[in-house]
């Protein structure tokens, strides 16, 4: 690298060290959102100069390389605040934030969330693609409706008894092994622990008013303990080691969506365990050693005649629906 090469890159490197108040005229701002997304040639570093903001309800600050969010803490009236793909580690700054009603921490470096019993007002919380070892800090936002916890490093399903207005809780991508800790979570619409490591399906005796359950991509080889999730629309099995569809599922009557693709389901007669379903829209069963009958598709829609999709592909009658 020669001399002029060098003093570009220290140039370049120059301009992406800068406060928010340098690409943000943070003196100027006349409504009550301030929205910044870094660009490829100027990230910023801190957040100063937000105290010239006092009045700001929602702040979005992506993509840059933030490290402390510590000077938010002015921000007393602040409602959303978004910090999604930053560098940052802790959760300095938000005591104040009494009003806060969504926070977004996603794609930063926390290890561990404190404390946040104070935000009596918050009611999503993602930290998404962190580094979490474990469920802490949540347990007493009671007004809390979303929870995204997804992408971390988490073992266990905990902390999170006091969330009894909880309607999402997305846990994916983490090292969870069993479905726990749920029991008073009886509000709870959406549920996802997909790429995990759980063997068995237990943990949802109380979740009746679930609407969507996605496993897929765990360690699961058998369809149990479900069949009173009768409000169940959308379930999503696949990447599992399920060998067989069971006859309890005809209690899911309001079932429409179901990924089972990617299973070792063998036989029509797993298929016909669905026949009760008659709200079923779409089925999944691609890659099961069933799938490998030249006349897989042809059965199916015999055997389903409401199906509108079977794999990625639009049944018959569907397609000639459209015509």
């Amino acid at each position: 690298m020669d001399a002029r090469e060098a003093d570009r890159g220290e140039q370049e490197e120059e301009r992406q060290v800068v406060a928010l108040y340098s690409c943000v005229d943070l003196s100027d701002v006349q409504d009550d959102e301030l929205y910044y997304v870094g660009t490829a040639g100027v990230k910023v570093t801190d957040l100063d100069g937000l105290e010239n903001v006092p009045n700001l309800l929602k702040l979005h600050v992506r993509s840059n390389l933030v490290r402390s969010m510590a000077s938010v803490a002015s921000l007393v009236q602040l409602e959303h605040l978004e910090l999604y793909d930053n560098q940052i580690q802790a959760l300095d700054g938000v005591q104040n934030l009494v009003n806060l009603k969504v926070l977004d921490l996603s794609f930063n470096e926390i290890r561990v969330i404190p404390d946040l019993s104070h935000l009596t007002k918050l009611e999503e919380l993602y930290v998404a693609n962190n580094k979490l070892k474990k469920i802490t800090g949540v347990e007493n936002l009671k007004t809390l409706r979303k929870l995204d916890l997804g992408a971390n490093r988490l073992r266990t399903i905990e902390g999170l008894g006091g969330l009894t207005k909880l309607k999402e809780l997305w846990l994916g991508k983490n090292k969870i092994t069993a479905i726990q800790g749920l029991e008073m979570l009886t509000k709870l619409k959406i549920i996802s622990v997909q790429s995990n490591r759980v063997v068995k399906i237990t943990g949802f005796e109380n979740n009746l008013e679930l609407e969507e359950l996605y496993l897929s991509h765990n360690g699961i080889e058998k369809i149990e303990n479900i069949e009173h999730l009768t409000n169940l629309t959308t379930m999503d099995l696949a990447g599992n080691r399920i060998t067989s569809i069971p006859g309890t599922l005809a209690s899911l009557t309001q079932l429409e969506d179901f990924w089972l693709n990617d299973n070792q389901i063998a036989h029509y007669a797993d298929a016909e365990h669905l026949v009760p379903l008659s709200g079923l829209r779409t089925l999944y069963l691609e890659r099961n050693p069933l799938a490998q009958d030249f006349e897989y598709r042809k059965k199916l829609e015999e055997l389903l005649p409401e199906l509108d999709q079977i794999d990625a592909t639009p049944t018959t009658k569907a397609r000639q629906g459209r015509t």
